[in-house]
């Protein structure tokens, strides 16, 4: 029996899923229906309409699977999970392992606090804040709330009773000191609200609260509590001159658009949090071909909305698809609170969408320039692969003491610094730079090969023919040699100057010859250096510990507990050595007599 025939008569009349699967039984696409048998039958009522891709694929299923389900908004978020699960070849599929920060208020607390996270729990009870672009904005919203606002740093579970002694930040003023019984669950909770205010964007509603309860203090002649919330107010007003405010009706939108060429796209998110821009997104999506620009936004926004706990209000797109209404209502749901997809014909909208249009035409020219440059250095330096993957390797040291290494994955010509290591160098007395590459680099591709990780196509050492031979030889034991290129750059004779980098590989005596405007040799210049940032910053990093661990093995009663409290509040050696007895027992677990303890002996 034809596979036409055998299909069609077990079609449901319901809404739901099919999927489409090959003689091997692996799936090759899914999609959703109102009426499943409507949809499927047409695949093979005139296979002549169909686009070339389809009849390809059709060519290929012998076998159909449905799922059904109560309504097309269940089909359409059972297609979503189930296209992140296969990754079936025809589909659109949108591969992105970045999970975004966000703040997260631990409202489930009765004196909450703040934290960074990548994942949001839905039922925690607590309030989360973002996505945000980079976690590096998200550190600095939390230090500026802290600056602005008594809020505690501490993760402890407190009723409000006493625990401890306030630390140094409720004498500077910078926290209420829950800690310490110092204020009310009632009077606390007003700083969790501004706070909330001020994450919010609501900033000129949290500057009229805050006016008012200063006018309110200064009437009841409480005038050091009304000097402080002028300072707050103060704060949150310069934080407001600095905004880029994009809309004054504190709107929460995604605007998404995309540019194509070929069979390659990119697509551009600009996010917008209570009317400001705070930050945007940028996708490749390939293999596109015969694929229709209706097909690949809807797909797009069923994939990426799919995991977003946080959804906008408005979703404004370049173009309509057909599947908008349903996709809104799934949102909507989803969201429990409407969520409108528009396609805005002028105005403000229509401009953030033109701006958001140049960025997706933006990225995917720099995209494509990355990729050609990738192209031409394999081409010049004779490597087997296109080094889309590149991991560069740098130590640092003081004479051999406290040596530690470090290296860097740059995917696609951008860092990815979830593939970033950093390492503790074993066993070296003196310096030995070449014992130490040798080191790091064997541990770090021994693990690769022993988890089965993805290898990098191309190896860079900060060094010279030295550092490139000790190198060679661990990849040749770990028979990786054959398959990997590698290469090494060293300071040429200016040290400060990049254009006498000198770049070496193993096939060639002589460093390789790049014009002095190369962007092939900015490229490789700018991974190794930030392969020796990331070395340097970590050494530093441990050498500001090291000085005060050294100090305080010896003193008696200082665990690993105390210790780690002394470090995280002074941070090093200088400080606590300035720092009186009093200062010193108000860490926590620190007593008096271990503080006089601490002072005696350092």
């Amino acid at each position: 029996m034809r596979i036409k025939d055998r299909i069609l008569n077990k079609i449901p009349e319901a809404p739901g899923i099919y999927l489409m699967k090959d003689k091997n039984d692996k799936i090759v696409y899914i999609g959703k229906a109102k009426v499943l048998k409507n949809r499927v039958t047409s695949y093979f009522q005139n296979s002549e309409s169909l686009l070339p891709r389809t009849r390809i694929m059709l060519k290929r299923v012998t076998d159909i699977d449905f799922i059904t389900t109560f309504s097309e908004i269940e089909a359409l978020m059972l297609e979503s999970n189930f296209i992140k699960k296969h990754q079936p070849r025809y589909n659109v599929l949108l591969k992105d392992d970045k999970h975004y920060p966000y703040i997260r208020l631990s409202t489930e607390t009765d004196f909450p606090y703040l934290s960074i996270v990548r994942r949001v729990k839905k039922k925690d009870g607590a309030t989360y804040f973002g996505p945000y672009v980079m976690v590096k904005e998200v550190r600095e919203t939390i230090r500026l709330i802290h600056k602005i606002f008594p809020f505690r740093e501490s993760r402890d579970e407190l009723d409000g009773s006493f625990k401890r002694r306030p630390c140094l930040n409720f004498q500077m003023g910078r926290c209420a000191a829950p800690c310490a019984g110092k204020i009310s669950k009632e009077d606390y909770n007003k700083i969790v609200r501004d706070v909330i205010l001020f994450l919010k964007g609501r900033n000129d509603t949290l500057v009229e609260y805050l006016k008012s309860r200063m006018l309110k203090a200064s009437n009841e002649l409480r005038f050091e509590d009304a000097a402080k919330l002028r300072d707050q107010v103060e704060a949150v007003e310069s934080v407001i001159k600095k905004q880029k405010i994009i809309s004054t009706k504190l709107e929460n939108q995604d605007v998404i658009v995309f540019y194509r060429e070929g069979t390659n796209a990119s697509v551009q998110i600009l996010m917008i949090r209570n009317g400001k821009m705070t930050g945007d997104k940028s996708y490749k999506l390939t293999k596109l071909d015969a694929i229709d620009d209706d097909e690949l936004i809807a797909s797009f926004i069923k994939q990426y909305y799919a995991d977003e706990p946080v959804l906008p209000q408005e979703i404004l797109l370049s173009m309509d698809i057909k599947e908008r209404n349903i996709i809104a209502q799934w949102l909507s749901e989803k969201n429990k609170n409407k969520v409108i997809i528009q396609v805005p014909k002028k105005g403000r909208k229509k401009n953030l969408v033109k701006m958001a249009e140049e960025n997706a035409r933006f990225a995917f020219r720099k995209e494509e320039q990355g990729q050609a440059i990738l192209e031409e250095l394999k081409e010049i330096m004779g490597f087997r692969n296109i080094p889309a993957r590149i991991e560069a390797f740098d130590i640092s040291s003081i004479s051999g003491s406290m040596a530690v290494g470090a290296s860097v994955l740059f995917v696609n010509g951008e860092p990815f610094k979830k593939g970033y290591r950093r390492f503790k160098i074993r066993d070296f007395k003196g310096a030995d730079d070449y014992g130490m590459i040798s080191q790091i680099v064997l541990r770090h591709y021994a693990r690769l090969l022993d988890e089965d990780k993805e290898l990098p196509h191309l190896i860079i050492i900060d060094g010279g023919k030295g550092h490139l031979n000790a190198a060679a030889r661990i990849l040749d034991d770990l028979d990786l040699l054959k398959k990997i290129d590698l290469m090494a750059i060293a300071k040429g004779r200016e040290r400060n100057k990049l254009e006498t980098d000198e770049i070496y590989t193993l096939k060639h005596k002589e460093p390789a010859v790049f014009p002095v405007d190369s962007p092939m040799k900015f490229l490789l210049q700018r991974i190794r250096d930030e392969a020796h940032r990331f070395a340097i910053t970590y050494h530093r990093k441990l050498r500001r510990k090291g000085g005060l661990h050294s100090i305080l093995d010896d003193i008696a009663g200082i665990g690993e507990k105390r210790k780690k409290q002394l470090i995280k509040h002074f941070g090093g050696a200088i400080k606590l050595k300035s720092a009186s007895v009093d200062k010193i027992k108000e860490v926590p677990y620190i007593s008096e007599k271990i503080a006089k303890e601490i002072k005696a002996k350092i």
